[in-house]
C-alpha cells in the first residue's frame, strides 16, 4: 500500500516531504465489495478517491433501464464525479464498484484544510482536469476508430478489466460497432 501512496502523490502533484505527510494524514483507506455504491444519484460528490486495487464505473440509467457508462476507473486512477464535486450540486450519475476494490479517499473539507496549510495543494486541481479529459474527447465528435485507439493508447488495461458491452457504452457505440472497429484496427 505504501507504493500506492507514492503513485497517488505523483499523480496529485509535487509536494515536499512535510506536505506529503500532511496529505497522507488526511487519506482514509477504504474497501468496497463488488456492487457497493460509492456515490448515489442525487448525492453531492464530496471526496476524491484514488484506486489502489479493483475498479469502478460511473453511469446513468436511461428510461429503458440501460446503464450508460460515463467513466471507467482502475488501479492508480482517481474516481470523482467532476460536475457534482465542483458545482456542489446533486450527482446525475452513480459510481459503483465493478469488483472488490480498495481505495484512498480524501474529502473536500480535508483538501481545503490542506490548501490552508500550503498553497502547493492547489495543484491537486489537475486531478479534476484529468477526470474531464475523457469526457471532452468522446463528446467532441471523435470517430469510433479514434475512440478505440484512444483506449488502446491511454487506458489499455480497461480492455482486460471490463466486458465489451461496458467498453462499448463507455465509447458511446453499440457492441456491434465496437466489434467492427476492433476487426478494422487488428
Amino acid at each position: 500500500m505504501e507504493e500506492s501512496i507514492v503513485v497517488l502523490l505523483n499523480k496529485a502533484g509535487k509536494f515536499s516531504e512535510k506536505e506529503s505527510l500532511l496529505l497522507k494524514q488526511e487519506l482514509q483507506c477504504k474497501e468496497f465489495k463488488k456492487g457497493d455504491v460509492l456515490l448515489q444519484k442525487g448525492d453531492v460528490c464530496s471526496s476524491l478517491c484514488f484506486i489502489i486495487s479493483g475498479s469502478f464505473y460511473q453511469y446513468s440509467i436511461d428510461s429503458d433501464f440501460n446503464k450508460n457508462i460515463i467513466d471507467l476507473n482502475i488501479a492508480n486512477d482517481w474516481v470523482i464525479n467532476h460536475k457534482s464535486f465542483t458545482s456542489r450540486k446533486p450527482s446525475e450519475y452513480l459510481i459503483q464498484a465493478f469488483e472488490d476494490s480498495s481505495f484512498y479517499e480524501i474529502s473536500i473539507d480535508a483538501i481545503h484544510k490542506l490548501i490552508a496549510q500550503s498553497q502547493s495543494f492547489l495543484q491537486m486541481g489537475k486531478i479534476l482536469e484529468e477526470s474531464t479529459s475523457r469526457i471532452d474527447f468522446f463528446d467532441n465528435n471523435a470517430t469510433p476508430d479514434e475512440k478505440y485507439r484512444y483506449i488502446l493508447t491511454n487506458k489499455p488495461n480497461l480492455l482486460q478489466k471490463f466486458p465489451q458491452t461496458i467498453i462499448a457504452s463507455y465509447l458511446k457505440m453499440t457492441p456491434e460497432t465496437l466489434s467492427r472497429v476492433r476487426k478494422r484496427i487488428f
